[in-house]
């Protein structure tokens, strides 16, 4: 099964599998002042054919309005109930708001996609405890018509925790796309995502084949980040 990754900003991105359908994470595309991001070209062919979008989360990093604006309405959704006031226009029928734990099967030209809600858990301030957030993780084995299965594990913006990996370290992991937020843990930081000690945690545990880092802040930060660990660009694709 071939699969080819595109990450278009933010933490937007598509997974295109053998050529015929895509899936695609977080369309998002506006800044705080409510200007359009979104890098040139982005808009053509990367947005069509995509049967699948997950929703990790309704905040600006992750879904807005003009995200809600592309996706096509025979795509199937998957999010939290918190995006329902931006997809009133959508087909009730295509969304599925689906909480922590549960799951959803679904088939897209003939590929079974089993979708498993992982739990994600944010941290705060100054010494503070991990709080649970109102984000979604997915976990997603997609078996093709001859039986080929590739599981991905989406993290989302989440910090490493016990509760996460239990559902998750019995299985092979072909693909993590894992969401970076910090370059180091501190307990001052109002980061609500994983830094780079939790993310090596998550790959030493879970031993997945093929690891995607996405890091969406600013140039400087991106610079500084670029220092430790390869993360991807905007417009970048990637072969799994």
């Amino acid at each position: 099964m071939e699969l080819k990754f595109k990450f278009l900003g933010k933490t937007c991105w598509i997974l295109e599998i053998d050529k015929k359908f895509k899936i695609g994470c977080n369309p998002s595309f506006l800044n705080k002042k409510g200007e359009d991001i979104r890098f040139v070209g982005s808009e053509d062919e990367s947005f069509k054919n995509i049967k699948l979008w997950l929703i990790t989360e309704c905040s600006l990093n992750h879904f807005d309005e003009e995200g809600a604006k592309i996706i096509e309405e025979n795509a199937r959704i998957i999010t939290r109930k918190e995006s329902g006031k931006l997809l009133r226009d959508k087909k009730n029928s295509n969304i599925d708001f689906v909480e922590w734990f549960k799951k959803r099967e679904i088939e897209i030209k003939g590929y079974k996609i089993i979708i498993e809600v992982i739990p994600t858990y944010k941290g705060g301030g100054f010494l503070s405890n991990p709080i649970l957030g109102k984000a979604n993780g997915y976990f997603l084995t997609i078996i093709d018509g001859e039986g080929k299965v590739k599981r991905i594990y989406i993290t989302a913006d989440t910090i490493y925790a016990e509760n996460i990996i239990k559902n998750l370290i019995y299985y092979p992991i072909d693909l993590m796309i894992a969401n970076i937020g910090r370059i180091k843990n501190s307990y001052f930081s109002d980061d609500k995502t994983m830094d780079l000690v939790m993310l090596n945690s998550f790959i030493r545990t879970l031993n997945p084949e093929n690891v995607i880092t996405i890091f969406s802040k600013g140039e400087a930060a991106r610079k500084e980040m670029k220092k430790y660990i390869d993360i991807i660009e905007v417009g970048e694709e990637k072969d799994i």
